[in-house]
């Protein structure tokens, strides 16, 4: 595995070299990586925090072993910004923190609805969002789920409720990320006519709304990949009203990925980087806005 912005490319530790890293959350400059062995053995799972930037590595030890559907937050309370957490949901059975000043996980009352599926895992000023679906429905976005780590309390946030666009059959892609420090930014498109980006208010306003940030409707735009992982996509909002978009191509036929960057602005493309990564579909990967950071690694 390696994390690439080309032209950087920087190797993984040699830690995580027997792993495929299944999940990645970004938090401070610190990844949070959910690692796979392979194999049916619930054993061969870890979980790592990771800095890049200064080349640093810890373990996580479970409480009892990680399972393949356990869903994971990285954060912070807003009382020791220092004390970083992990939040670790086993559906339908536990939820639990890990604290790193104790270093000790605890359970905790909250729960969210084990039928919804939560992806996108994003963290922003110390607290979780994820996109949450019905499992029944993969098209079929239902709210933002957040977890407010000083409350340790799970809280939904509605979508854009202009219209019923969101629950239509015409949307193909829906993705998450941030904007600003403090915002949620939502991008999604139309089959392969339109992608329309919306952005909420600041969080810490209270309730949250979105506005529409702008819309690109051209005949040629890319067809993003519908998978739930999004290991293969990742946006950011890049300068006022442009957003910089990577896509993967998957080639099955030759078991191999591309790499496309797209810099889109208001009704255009005003470029498109034709990267030169590619990998083998064996070598997994997840696409993540990286800031490094000298935040160093717990101990």
């Amino acid at each position: 595995m390696k994390i690439n912005n080309a032209p950087l490319c920087v190797p993984a530790p040699e830690k995580l070299h027997d792993y495929t890293l299944k999940a990645i959350i970004h938090c401070d400059g610190l990844l949070l990586c959910k690692c796979d062995e392979g194999g049916e053995h619930d054993n061969g799972r870890k979980l790592a925090v990771w800095n890049p930037f200064v080349s640093r590595l810890k373990w996580i030890e479970p409480s009892t072993y990680y399972k393949y559907f356990d869903v994971f937050a990285f954060g912070y309370d807003s009382v020791s910004r220092d004390n970083y957490k992990i939040l670790r949901i086993d559906m339908g059975i536990k939820t639990e923190i890990y604290e790193f000043r104790s270093k000790l996980w605890r359970r905790v009352r909250a729960t969210v609805d084990e039928y919804h599926r939560l992806c996108q895992a994003m963290s922003m000023n110390g607290n979780m969002y994820w996109v949450a679906q019905t499992k029944s429905n993969d098209s079929k976005i239902e709210f933002i789920q957040s977890f407010d780590f000083s409350t340790e309390t799970f809280k939904p946030i509605c979508v854009p409720e202009e219209t019923d666009r969101f629950h239509g059959f015409t949307v193909h892609r829906v993705l998450l990320s941030g904007y600003g420090g403090d915002r949620l930014s939502l991008l999604q498109q139309h089959t392969h006519l339109k992608i329309e980006v919306w952005v909420t208010n600041k969080l810490t306003d209270g309730d949250v709304s979105w506005s529409n940030y702008f819309n690109v409707t051209l005949a040629h735009l890319p067809i993003l990949p519908y998978r739930n992982d999004c290991r293969f996509l990742a946006y950011c909002i890049h300068k006022t009203k442009k957003i910089m978009l990577w896509v993967e191509e998957v080639d099955y036929n030759e078991a191999y990925v591309y790499t496309d960057v797209y810099v889109m602005g208001e009704g255009e493309i005003d470029k498109q980087v034709e990267a030169t990564i590619t990998r083998t579909l064996h070598d997994q990967s997840c696409n993540h806005v990286y800031v490094p950071s000298l935040v160093p690694v717990p101990d």
